[in-house]
């Protein structure tokens, strides 16, 4: 477990220090900091819809070779099904791997938003100081 909890602070750093750099650096391109939490999403319904197909696409290319293995011919058996289950293993595999970096990209997209958060808290205590500085 613990090389588990390793990378996932790793990947999802819980704690992570806003120096003073990274607000200088924001003062000067506060536009930047909206462009943090930018983010395009999969759609969960199109990834499901893969992995159905491909799951179908190799439950039936197997029940096919197992059902009519002997009456459909050693070419058909070993090259079409086969390649219709290799198929829908690619599918249904592309599938999960798209969902499971979606989810890492959510995990991203809310850290950017407290990151973002954190900083504009930072730059308007900034704003304000300086106004009652100069008055």
């Amino acid at each position: 477990m613990s090389l588990l909890r390793y990378a996932k602070g790793w990947l999802f750093p819980e704690n992570y220090e806003i120096t003073e750099e990274t607000i200088e650096y924001y003062e000067q391109h506060p536009d930047e900091l909206d462009l943090i939490i930018d983010k395009e999403h999969f759609h969960a319904i199109y990834l499901g819809m893969f992995f159905v197909v491909g799951l179908v696409l190799t439950i039936a290319a197997r029940v096919v070779q197992y059902a009519y293995g002997e009456a459909l011919g050693e070419f058909v058996n070993t090259v079409i099904l086969d390649i219709i289950s290799e198929l829908g293993i690619a599918i249904f595999g592309g599938a999960v791997v798209a969902y499971l970096i979606e989810f890492l990209n959510k995990r991203q997209y809310q850290q950017n938003i407290k990151f973002r958060r954190e900083v504009k808290a930072i730059l308007e205590k900034r704003k304000k100081l300086g106004k009652e500085n100069r008055s």
